[in-house]
């Protein structure tokens, strides 16, 4: 079974070693390929990792999470965003929801709420490749024997 990558953002060292540490990341079906402290580093490891999930704070300084979360956006739409904030804020949650932020969690961060978000997430991602599968499956189809469409114009 392969394990989908992800990568964890936030300024505050402890609090990802503790993320890091506490969650059991290869039952969830993940493997951390990287950390960062503030969205900048954030893009530049994502850029070289590609990682499948990115895992982020929503305020720290140099770029937040929304902003990084938007950048990603821009470049990786498939990209999985996952934002937790220790702030229960609307309008925040509004923003990351126009980012099309995958989930959104509250601080403090609960490893049974995460590791069921994680497999969900997984689950997502899984059905995503299963799809895209199937398309190219067809499309070879299709173009061996494109008589096999019914009305198809030859």
């Amino acid at each position: 079974m392969d394990l989908y990558s992800i990568i964890l953002v936030d300024d505050e060292e402890e609090v990802r070693k503790s993320i890091i540490k506490k969650i059991e990341w290869q039952s969830a079906g993940f493997k951390v390929v990287g950390d960062a402290e503030n969205g900048e580093d954030a893009i530049e490891k994502i850029e070289v990792l590609e990682p499948d999930v990115v895992l982020t704070d929503i305020r720290m300084p140099y770029m937040d999470g929304l902003a990084l979360a938007e950048k990603i956006r821009q470049r990786y739409p498939s990209m999985k965003v996952v934002i937790f904030s220790g702030y229960d804020d609307f309008e925040y949650a509004q923003k990351a929801i126009k980012l099309n932020v995958t989930e959104y969690i509250l601080k403090p961060v609960n490893v049974e709420e995460l590791t069921s978000i994680l497999k969900r997430i997984k689950s997502n991602l899984d059905r995503e490749i299963e799809e895209k599968r199937n398309i190219n499956r067809l499309r070879g189809k299709l173009q061996k024997e494109p008589s096999c469409i019914p009305g198809a114009v030859l």
